[in-house]
């Protein structure tokens, strides 16, 4: 009985034989391992929904012509369980399944109250 990758053929008439690249490797078929969670830090700037926040997060980057490095702000929506934080904070944010359409992050910790 022939094996499934020699019955392949190709566009251009010739047998394919070509191993996947587990078998070339000598590995056998492993599961994807999933990305770690992304964390986030940056400044709480609302508080008015229920159980959510909005966290300001600045990060540098090169400017496109200039190449200077300006600072880009954006904002990202977070779940928060307890009612303890206030505008200013400076929270951690942690990667989580989706909460909502614009919920990807909840709070892992707050870092830094606001005076």
């Amino acid at each position: 009985m022939q094996s499934i990758s020699s019955m392949r053929t190709s566009a251009f008439g010739g047998a394919s034989v070509r191993a996947t690249p587990a078998a070339r490797t000598g590995l056998a078929y492993k599961s994807p391992v999933a990305a770690s969670v992304q964390d986030l830090q940056g400044t709480v700037v609302s508080t008015a929904m229920n159980k959510s926040i909005i966290v300001s997060v600045e990060r540098l980057a090169p400017h496109d012509k200039y190449f200077k490095r300006v600072r880009i702000t954006k904002r990202y929506t977070a779940h928060n369980d307890d009612s303890s934080i206030n505008i200013g904070d400076y929270v951690r944010l942690e990667g989580t399944r989706p909460m909502s359409k614009t919920k990807r992050f909840a709070v892992a910790e707050v870092i830094r109250k606001a005076n």
